[in-house]
């Protein structure tokens, strides 16, 4: 048996209480590293990610998130404190989640001085962070430009057979409907939404980017869709032929202008991480933040001096338009009340979803 007691080596003793001494600082600030809960219906996490990662390295905390696609109130409702924040890819979700009690008041000056008023819910309870047109993509080898003027000839017994859409129920048709009522009264948006029904080539189905490759399979020519899948689908090989057999073109731009789809943020009843979750969103509503979210996800940006991404100048200079900027029916969010439920009734009522 060796009872010989080795000497330590002359300097290990420090060079070990180093090691430990740095592993019991990194355990715990592991430990006390925060957890920043958000709740989107952005099932896309590759648009909001950038952002999130941006916002983790500057505060150090760590963001997760619950992505869905529909049901975002009704998950609210149900589970009140499940996040801090919540984001949505449409505004008019966030009014009717405020007008029940469900969002906390922001208060952040810094958010009132950056996001232009229109923009911001009067009770401070959430802001809009960015935009899209809803806009009509066309066939470029059956359709030209000079036969499209207005969402209102979508109803022109004309395109009887050849307009592709995804379902009328859901939050993007919902919201464009309902701006329809808003803006054309109920008389003619029910007309409008009627003769559109009628002219359908098939059921509505699947998301935006299916109604452009029913477009390039000869299946229908014209389609409803959000201006920001045209870049997504041109970066995307399998996509790409679909982005390339179409045009876009910006409705009303001789009238009241086209109608524009917008996300927003606020905060939960949730308390524990409100200074966290405030953050996060003046980070939004930054100069810093509006580019990154211009670049990931080719919206438009809510403040004036961050300029559209230029895949976004490109589509709307086809049209002349200059800087990417078009002419907006813009329908303020307090106009929207109650027109979402006239809209599920009419959608239901024209059986617009049925097969055809």
């Amino acid at each position: 048996m060796n009872n010989t007691v080795s000497t330590p080596t002359p300097g290990r003793p420090l060079r070990w209480l180093a090691l430990a001494c740095a592993v019991l600082l990194c355990t715990g600030a592991m430990a006390q590293q925060r957890v920043l809960r958000v709740i989107s219906d952005r099932t896309d996490q590759g648009t909001l990610r950038p952002l999130l990662d941006a916002f983790e390295a500057k505060s150090g905390a760590k963001v997760s998130g619950v992505f869905m696609d529909q049901g975002l109130v009704n998950r609210l409702e149900s589970r009140p404190t499940e996040a801090d924040v919540v984001i949505t890819k449409d505004a008019e979700l966030l009014d009717i989640a405020a007008k029940r009690g469900l969002l906390d008041t922001i208060r952040s000056p810094k958010i009132t001085a950056a996001i232009p008023a229109e923009f911001r819910d009067p009770a401070d309870r959430f802001f809009v962070d960015a935009y899209r047109a809803r806009v009509i993509f066309y066939s470029k080898a059956r359709v030209k430009p000079g036969e499209l003027t207005s969402y209102e000839d979508l109803a022109d017994p004309k395109w009887k057979g050849r307009i592709c859409i995804r379902s009328g129920s859901h939050d993007y048709n919902l919201a464009l409907f309902g701006q329809f009522l808003a803006s054309y009264g109920e008389a003619k948006a029910r007309a409008v939404i009627g003769g559109i029904a009628n002219n359908l080539a098939r059921a509505p189905k699947g998301n935006d980017r299916e109604q452009a490759k029913g477009i390039f399979d000869g299946k229908c020519d014209i389609a409803l869709m959000n201006t920001y899948y045209h870049p997504m689908m041109a970066a995307n090989p399998d996509q790409k032929a679909w982005a390339d057999a179409v045009g876009v073109f910006f409705p009303s731009q001789a009238g009241k202008g086209t109608f524009i789809m917008r996300s927003a943020a606020a905060l939960t009843k949730a308390s524990e991480n409100r200074d966290l979750a405030v953050a996060l969103l003046e980070y939004l509503a930054s100069k810093e933040g509006q580019q990154l979210m211009v670049d990931a996800t080719k919206q438009y940006s809510v403040l004036p001096e961050v300029p559209a991404h230029p895949l976004m100048v490109k589509l709307g200079a086809e049209q002349g338009l200059v800087s990417g900027r078009f002419k907006m029916d813009f329908v303020p969010l307090d106009r929207m009340a109650g027109k979402r439920e006239e809209v599920i009734k009419l959608v239901n009522e024209l059986r617009f979803d049925a097969e055809r």
